[in-house]
């Protein structure tokens, strides 16, 4: 059986392709929306944990895609707890977010709206927001996407702390990252290779860009792949997408 592996699940959290077309009650297929008042300290971020997956070659409803994400984002949650502990009696969401890496996202696509609600919301009640994420593309590693979520809201501070390794120690780790240097960074306004201190809005950035040439060649790969194995185009992109 045919196994799609989103790239933030581990292999043996898998999931077969075929689960994937089980219907799931209408209440599962919600997506948690910032609403109401937040709780919790003022002075502490709005946290929402992030997770990303490929669309699937087949037409799959996108509320089942986004509740395939859930064990990812509850893994991604406790790794966050145990760091930083518990988030009781505090605000936080779950926004799983179903596109591709490499991709421009349009602005009025789910997953660019759903970004924004969380940094409308974080502006409306005043309130600093963290964006918490297990791999560097996460979001997306198009520049100029990323620019447009986050460059009408400066007057929000806005954090990603992303759980992933750098390819000098291959240790996963958090690493806290000013969303607005990111931004800022990716319209030309400033080039964070010249200043004089490395950061991890740099570290971001490098990473990011290693992370997408390699989800450019693997998506570039398939066509060969196609010839040289005589499968579809859809069975090869099933086996993929996890990476892309």
């Amino acid at each position: 059986m045919p196994l799609f592996k989103d790239r933030n699940l581990t292999n043996d959290q898998a999931v077969p392709i075929s689960i994937w077309r089980t219907p799931l009650p209408e209440q599962a297929l919600r997506l948690d929306l910032p609403v109401g008042r937040p709780i919790g300290p003022a002075t502490e971020p709005l946290v929402v944990f992030v997770a990303r997956g490929a669309p699937t070659p087949t037409a799959i409803e996108l509320g089942q895609l986004k509740h395939y994400l859930r064990p990812a984002l509850g893994e991604l949650q406790e790794l966050f707890e145990n760091k930083y502990g518990e988030l009781e009696g505090r605000s936080y969401w779950y926004c799983p977010l179903i596109h591709k890496s490499v991709p421009p996202l349009e602005p009025g696509s789910d997953s660019f709206q759903s970004l924004t609600d969380f940094l409308v919301y974080a502006r409306t009640n005043g309130r600093d927001i963290m964006f918490v994420t297990n791999h560097w593309d996460s979001i997306t590693s198009d520049g100029p996407s990323f620019a447009n979520i986050f460059k009408d809201f400066t007057d929000v501070k806005v954090t990603l702390r992303v759980h992933g390794t750098l390819a000098a120690d291959r240790v996963s780790e958090f690493h806290n990252i000013d969303a607005h240097r990111v931004s800022a960074h990716y319209q030309g306004l400033i080039r964070l290779e010249d200043e004089y201190v490395i950061d991890d809005a740099l570290r971001y950035v490098v990473r990011v860009e290693e992370v997408r040439g390699v989800r450019i060649e693997i998506e570039e790969s398939v066509s060969l792949m196609v010839e040289l194995t005589g499968a579809s185009e859809r069975e090869m992109l099933e086996r993929v997408l996890w990476m892309l």
